[in-house]
């Protein structure tokens, strides 16, 4: 990856770190669900279980971390992390076991519970303005499409050659290059020290970020919003492993053409969103109802195919949404919530965000099992187009865009 215009050094180096570690990600999230069913002779209740670790630390743990999260270093929390989840991922092929790779799973994700509200919170610091942050933000999201296309392609091809165990290496040796990067950002040090002024009571830290999300009403409105997306986003990614095989009658393999699929959407999307600057020229409530209306479309379409390469087809359109809402509700929330209660706020938003996607993980592939799977995505499918409507007519969701992002940032209004 050449460096970004416009984008001065650091910020290209964070966005840099999270684009190598998402490319890793990929060949883990494509290997994990194939190395889950031969494992267990294609048991997708297991699927769901282990697509559900991927949220339940935050539900368990997640309201604790808005007590500890402001007294950290956020550089050496980073590496922490990187460098744990590196050693856990490569040791899911290497003990080959179900219950270790639930629980590996699940450590990984407990320490992400830290990583991504930190990495999220220090972004607009490390950008240093407002404009710099929402391009760095755009051009993010199109290097993880780009990650996100090349994982696919690079997995499917190591699968033939070699199995699915090398792709757990892969992801271990993104981390460490990661945290290479992060270790290599060069800014004022009061950026990574922990946010000064704050009460020292744990408890007080925690309800603290909850009387704020109380009064602020546009930043409570995002975190419900996000909890319904993870849940979709969990029922979707637990649907589509057992595809294949129980709606087309094929091999499991073919689930990497599906997931290929989403992520050339999510590329035309997001090259389009960061070369015309969509995040500045439209309102972000509005690329959000567009975003999950195109992910409905695409997604409730695979039902009418019947050939699973039409499947994918259908599943671009899906990924064309997923640029336009994962970016957009990022940068709203970054843009609501002041730097003094940005990163407890970003972990409090991740417990619901932990049960919403909890319930759709394991709750998908209870409901496939019990009612059948297109059942089952004709009902994501009308979740994904309730939000959309939601958010587009929302009239209250609209009134606060404008009066709190004012009040709270100052600058940007959305």
């Amino acid at each position: 990856m050449g460096r970004a215009a416009g984008l001065h050094a650091d910020i290209h180096k964070l966005i840099g770190s999270q684009a190598l570690s998402k490319l890793g990600d990929h060949f883990t999230e494509v290997a994990l669900p194939l190395f889950v069913l031969a494992m267990t002779h294609d048991n997708v209740v297991a699927v769901g279980l282990i697509m559900a670790m991927a949220f339940v630390p935050r539900v368990a743990l997640g309201w604790a971390v808005a007590g500890v999260i402001d007294r950290l270093n956020k550089r050496y929390a980073l590496l922490t992390s990187d460098i744990v989840s590196a050693v856990l991922v490569a040791s899911i092929p290497i003990v080959h076991d179900f219950a270790w790779t639930v629980a590996a799973v699940f450590l990984m994700y407990t320490g992400s519970m830290i990583y991504r509200p930190l990495v999220r919170a220090i972004q607009p610091e490390i950008a240093g303005d407002p404009q710099i942050n929402i391009a760095s933000a755009a051009r993010q999201q199109r290097y993880f499409a780009v990650a996100q296309t090349g994982g696919y392609i690079a997995a499917g091809g190591l699968f033939l050659l070699w199995g699915v165990a090398p792709a757990f290496w892969i992801d271990a040796g993104t981390y460490l290059t990661a945290a290479v990067f992060i270790a290599s950002i060069r800014v004022t040090p009061v950026v990574w020290k922990p946010i000064s002024g704050q009460p020292a009571n744990f408890w007080r830290q925690i309800g603290d970020g909850y009387r704020y999300l109380a009064e602020a009403s546009l930043v409570a409105q995002l975190a419900i919003l996000s909890a319904l997306v993870a849940l979709a986003v969990g029922s979707l990614n637990t649907l589509l492993a057992p595809m294949p095989r129980y709606v087309w009658h094929v091999s499991s393999e073919r689930y990497v053409w599906l997931v290929l699929a989403l992520a050339v959407g999510n590329s035309i999307s997001s090259t389009v969103l960061d070369r015309n600057k969509l995040m500045e020229r439209y309102p972000l409530r509005r690329l959000l109802a567009v975003g999950f209306a195109l992910t409905a479309v695409g997604f409730g379409l695979i039902l009418a195919t019947g050939l699973w390469w039409a499947g994918a087809i259908t599943l671009i359109v899906a990924g064309l949404g997923n640029a336009l809402y994962q970016t957009a509700l990022m940068v709203w929330v970054q843009q609501a919530t002041p730097v003094a209660f940005r990163a407890r706020v970003l972990s409090i938003r991740g417990v619901g965000m932990g049960l919403g996607g909890a319930i759709g993980a394991y709750g998908a592939g209870w409901a496939a099992r019990a009612m059948g799977l297109p059942t089952v995505v004709v009902i994501v499918t009308a979740l994904w187009m309730i939000l959309a409507l939601w958010v587009w007519f929302s009239k209250s969701m609209g009134q606060s865009a404008k009066n709190d992002s004012a009040a709270q940032m100052g600058k940007t209004v959305v």
